[in-house]
């Protein structure tokens, strides 16, 4: 997953659906649901890995639900507690968005 997301965000190729990335991590052989634990928790590790002193963005951020075209609750609650992001969810992910863009886009 990591390699991924990481390769998207130094393409610009974001946001992307939870069931998009699913798929792809499907394609290389790993079973991983769109919409569970175990994803959850693999985009809360891809994020502390990409920024394991919390100073630069949460690769997690570019996931977004189909649906409504943001993060689920499982960001916005990881970007709060462990990441000690302050704000409402627009202003949160709204500054991971830019802090994407100066972090990992290549260019």
């Amino acid at each position: 997953m990591a390699e991924i997301l990481l390769e998207r965000a130094r393409n610009g190729e974001w946001p992307i659906q939870y069931g998009q990335l699913s798929k792809l991590l499907e394609d290389k052989g790993h079973t991983v649901p769109a919409h569970s634990v175990e994803m959850d928790h693999l985009l809360a590790d891809v994020s502390h890995q990409g920024s394991p002193n919390g100073t630069k963005a949460m690769l997690s951020a570019m996931v977004v639900l189909k649906e409504r075209g943001e993060p689920g609750a499982g960001f916005y609650r990881l970007a709060r507690e462990e990441f000690s992001r302050k704000g409402d969810n627009v202003t949160i992910w709204g500054e991971e968005m830019k802090l994407l863009a100066r972090d990992f886009r290549q260019s």
